[in-house]
């Protein structure tokens, strides 16, 4: 019990000072333009670039940074390149929507089936999540067990936001949920996440949000890392209710 209140307590601290950390970036980048350079995304991806390389490579890049972004614990931006080279064919292919349904196919199946390694986990692993924290099984196990009807929609919703899906998945595989349909729910909510980035890179492009120009690129890079601290918090601090039943 102690050593759980330690690790808590240390968590608490990381949240804060990450925090207040961004705070200060944050207030620095609108006051002083020049810092704001250094997290512009427009200076860490280069889109002009981008265009340039080879369509298979960027498939395989793309697809293999999705799958690592399911598996990494820590939140990482694994979407914005779905955006970066959208926005980069647009301007180079005239067939460029051909190549982004591709891009689109593939990051969201190689996202989806990192996650369903994680549903794997749930049904090999029941034992060892028991011995490490019962309350994990019961907790979402009894939610995910009385409310059968909403799981596509919660799945869904998992696949489309940047939620933890290990969150969802470990348990959905401890109660041994039918991996057919989670497999569907979860690539259908990964291509709805996959087609908003997609409109998003043809629109940021006229922003300047991409163009490494202007005062305004730092914003996109520093709501980034606040998304990753939420998101963090939310991994962190939130746990359904335990069921009386």
């Amino acid at each position: 019990m102690k050593k759980k209140t330690i690790a808590k307590n240390k968590t608490n601290i990381f949240l804060i000072i990450f925090a207040v950390i961004l705070v200060v970036i944050t207030i620095l980048c609108v006051l002083y333009p020049d810092v704001g350079q250094y997290f512009d995304l427009g200076k860490w991806f280069n889109p002009n670039a981008l265009g340039a390389v080879n369509y298979w490579v960027a498939i395989g890049f793309v697809s293999l940074l999705c799958f690592l972004g399911a598996l990494v614990p820590v939140p990482i931006p694994y979407m914005i390149p779905v955006a970066l080279f959208t926005q980069a064919w647009i301007g180079v292919f005239d067939y460029a929507w051909i190549l982004i349904v591709g891009l689109v196919f593939f990051s969201a199946l190689s996202n989806t089936i990192g996650d369903l390694l994680d549903y794997y986990v749930g049904r090999g692993a029941e034992h060892v999540l028991s011995q490490d924290d019962p309350e994990i099984q019961n907790r979402w196990s009894q939610i995910i067990l009385k409310k059968p009807q909403f799981i596509p929609f919660i799945i869904l919703i998992f696949g489309i936001t940047p939620l933890p899906e290990s969150l969802l998945m470990i348990p959905l595989g401890i109660v041994k949920y039918d991996l057919k349909k989670t497999f569907f729910w979860m690539f259908m909510g990964k291509i709805l996440m996959m087609l908003l980035m997609v409109l998003f890179g043809v629109f940021a492009w006229n922003l300047g949000i991409f163009s490494g120009e202007g005062e305004s690129g730092w914003i996109l890079g520093v709501a980034s890392l606040w998304a990753i601290w939420a998101i963090m918090l939310l991994m962190v601090k939130y746990k359904p209710k335990k069921n009386s039943a």
